[in-house]
């Protein structure tokens, strides 16, 4: 990474940048050395990379505070809070921190001490002699001695002003942590973590648009209500305007909330979004649902594409379907462990449908049965290439990525069996908002009565579709027959493969 650095003689990783040529005369004035070389308080063999790159943002955005100070550009347009954040990073630079003179007597030996420390030559810039012992050097801006004055008195760590930039990274920040705390597959914290660049993006802009201002009530609000008219002009689509304004609303909220708590951010809308949700289109039974069942079969579409199509009958999503793991196909069992979304216990049973279907997850030998690449990519990726795979199977334009589940349902329905229990937790269906199945990733979803009720339902939903290749056992075996005994179970309640 640029400007990493890391020490020889420990595992301590610090930021090291050099001045511009142009800018180290100024800088050697304000008794800055040349590079700027500053601590990350992270061990190398210890730190995330997500870790490293945000302690770095932040020490370049320093740096950058520094060289807008030493070049002298536009200062009379700085507000209270950048010049307390150029304050900080001045000190920084010098390696000093903030309240340092916190609890020193005034005018004491340690509080000249301390205070010729933090400004060094310029601690006496306003003596009337100054300019005539230091002929070659210039004074520090005058807000910039005052913001030093009250960062070396402040307690270390707050801040008396803010900014929009505190509230992104504040954001920033917030949202890693919750994919890093996420209970899932490596292969969905990745997946998230190129989403949220997306949204990193829609922050950027905002900043851009707006300005890094002051963070105070009245400078949030009309910058948000800026901002919404400026999407509004530039988006045809309300929802889309809405999109890319619920980011940094919702940034500015949480900073809101959680630091500066005196402000409180307007909640805005936007005439003409969504206020309800749209009807899911499916696929038509008798037209649609047998080409798309052909083209499960048909080696001209994908791996990913041809396992959405048999995850139909079993409601499963393709951020589901990209997280299963090929050691969790039960061949001799015939089903296979649908990955969960979100957390283990999400994980569900799935029926394998015949032998195709068997290919297709066994195409890999090991890892996601989709392979690295598929699983690794993002939900927006994978929706666009079932909706593209959907709309060439049927010419129905109007199908999107969703279909597959609800034309699911859709057919449960019509075949009489929706309305049961098992087949909610089959599919993965809830009661309500917040409640799910009682037996929604329990142990007792693994049971011998469970899988055959499964298989009887499973095959009930394909009794008129074409069969394409000789049916796997699962859909073979009559549903009054007894299963395979399933394995024994693990603490987590999965089964365990036992070696014959």
């Amino acid at each position: 990474m640029k400007y990493l650095k890391k020490r020889n003689n420990s595992d301590a990783l610090y930021y090291q940048r050099r001045i511009s040529k142009h800018l180290v005369a100024k800088a050697a004035e304000l008794n800055l050395s040349n590079p700027i070389t500053r601590p990350l308080n992270l061990k190398a063999s210890k730190a995330t990379d997500v870790q490293i790159a945000t302690k770095l943002e932040q020490r370049n955005r320093e740096f950058e505070d520094l060289m807008r100070l030493v070049e002298g550009t536009d200062l009379q347009a700085m507000s209270n809070a950048e010049w307390e954040t150029t304050a900080r990073a001045y000190l920084d630079a010098r390696g000093i921190k903030g309240g340092t003179l916190r609890g020193v007597e005034f005018g004491s030996d340690e509080f000249d001490y301390r205070t010729e420390e933090a400004l060094g030559i310029h601690v006496n810039q306003d003596h009337p002699d100054w300019e005539l012992n230091y002929p070659n050097e210039r004074k520090l801006p005058d807000q910039l001695v005052s913001a030093i004055n009250s960062v070396l008195n402040t307690r270390a760590g707050s801040k008396r002003f803010h900014l929009f930039s505190d509230a992104a990274d504040h954001y920033k920040t917030y949202r890693r942590t919750q994919i890093d705390r996420l209970d899932g597959t490596e292969a969905e914290k990745q997946r998230k973590r190129n989403e949220l660049k997306k949204d990193f993006k829609r922050l950027d802009d905002f900043l851009v648009s707006t300005g890094n201002q002051e963070f105070t009530q009245q400078n949030v609000n009309e910058a948000l209500r800026e901002y919404r008219n400026h999407l509004v002009a530039q988006h045809s689509n309300p929802n889309t305007a809405k999109r890319h304004l619920n980011v940094p609303a919702a940034a500015m909220t949480k900073y809101a909330d959680d630091v500066a708590t005196n402000v409180v951010v307007t909640k805005l809308k936007i005439d003409g979004q969504a206020r309800a949700k749209s009807v899911r289109p499916v696929l038509d039974l008798e037209r649609e649902l047998p080409l798309v069942w052909a083209a499960a079969h048909s080696e001209e579409y994908g791996q990913f594409e041809r396992l959405s199509i048999f995850g139909i009958f079993s409601g499963a999503t393709a951020s589901e379907i990209v997280q299963t793991l090929v050691e969790d196909v039960y061949l001799e069992d015939d089903y296979y462990i649908l990955g969960g979304t979100k957390q283990n216990p999400r994980r569900r049973p799935v029926v394998i449908i015949n032998e195709t279907h068997r290919q297709l997850l066994m195409q890999n030998v090991s890892g996601y049965v989709v392979g690295e690449n598929v699983a690794m990519q993002t939900t927006t990726s994978h929706s666009k290439r079932l909706k593209k795979c959907l709309q060439r199977a049927t010419g129905n334009d109007q199908l999107t990525h969703y279909s597959c589940r609800h034309t699911g349902k859709h057919l449960a329905e019509t075949k009489g069996v929706g309305h049961l229990d098992i087949m909610r937790t089959m599919f993965g269906w809830t009661k309500g908002a917040k409640e799910a199945m009682d037996n929604y990733g329990r142990a007792g979803i693994f049971s011998k009565t469970y899988i055959a009720e499964i298989k009887r339902i499973t095959n009930l939903m394909l009794e008129d579709l074409p069969k394409y290749d000789d049916p796997a056992p699962s859909a073979a075996k009559s549903p009054s027959k007894e299963p395979t005994v399933l394995k024994l179970k693990r603490s987590n309640k999965r089964p365990i493969k036992l070696v014959k």
